[in-house]
């Protein structure tokens, strides 16, 4: 298994009013890993942009320990864990400066035709490197199923897709739909809790200029929250990304 690893000092523009790191900057942290070691094993986007093909993900699960503070200094590592038909499958860990273990995911990705916006088979440098990873016990399961999320949802706010928001994809960035998914809830519940799961499969590309409405609704067990989202585009025919979160309330 190759593992890769980067060294991070938690800036103030990665964290909230808490000073506590943003799951939507975690996503960027974790795209700029993941960048760094697909450049080292020759499948890093320009070279499958060359060959008229990209990388697309299609499912992230990340369970938090604790998230990491303003100024603290992590280390951020990622690999390729396997491969699951089309889909190449990536793994993330992030530890404290004390080897402390804050924060696990997993991801699963595919590449794509860029004009023709269809899943391709994986070039075999990907699956050669995965190859290593095939009796490898995987920790974190995808769990959400699509087909059992709730009809109704009590809570809505309007996003639109503006430039900062689109990607080397011409499209929207998977951590900006994390930030519409959490940005759905309330100024008070962020302030009130802290995260500890977020699993989302993203369904549809969401294109710029394009109006969407984030959803969600909330239900409470044992003092433990959990959040099941949606986000569809403004007619509401279409939903881009289902996610489901799991909070707890700050005791701070």
């Amino acid at each position: 298994m190759v593992k890769y690893s980067e060294e991070i000092k938690i800036r103030g523009h990665y964290t909230d009013l808490q000073g506590r790191l943003i799951v939507k900057s975690l996503c960027d942290l974790f795209n700029d890993v993941a960048n760094g070691q697909t450049l080292l094993l020759g499948f890093d986007v320009p070279t499958l942009n060359a060959q008229g093909l990209t990388w697309m993900l299609h499912k992230l699960h990340i369970i938090v320990n604790r998230m990491p503070e303003q100024e603290e200094i992590v280390t951020l590592e990622t690999w390729p864990s396997g491969i699951d038909r089309l889909f190449a499958l990536r793994d993330f860990s992030m530890f404290s400066g004390k080897g402390d273990l804050l924060i696990r995911a997993t991801s699963e990705w595919m590449v794509i035709d860029i004009n023709r916006r269809r899943p391709v088979r994986l070039p075999a440098c990907v699956t050669e490197n995965a190859a290593s990873c095939v009796d490898v016990v995987r920790e974190i399961p995808f769990e959400l199923d699509t087909k059992n999320m709730p009809e109704e949802y009590e809570n809505s706010r309007c996003f639109t897709a503006t430039y900062d928001n689109i990607d080397f994809n011409k499209h929207v960035t998977q951590a900006t739909y994390v930030r519409w998914v959490t940005n759905s809830l309330s100024y008070v519940f962020l302030k009130e809790h802290g995260l500890r799961e977020l699993e989302i499969v993203y369904e549809h590309e969401v294109l710029p200029d394009s109006r969407v409405n984030a959803e969600n609704h909330v239900t409470e067990d044992d003092g433990k929250v959990k959040v099941y989202h949606r986000v569809r585009n403004e007619a509401g025919d279409k939903t881009h990304c289902f996610a489901v979160s799991t909070w707890e309330k700050n005791l701070d």
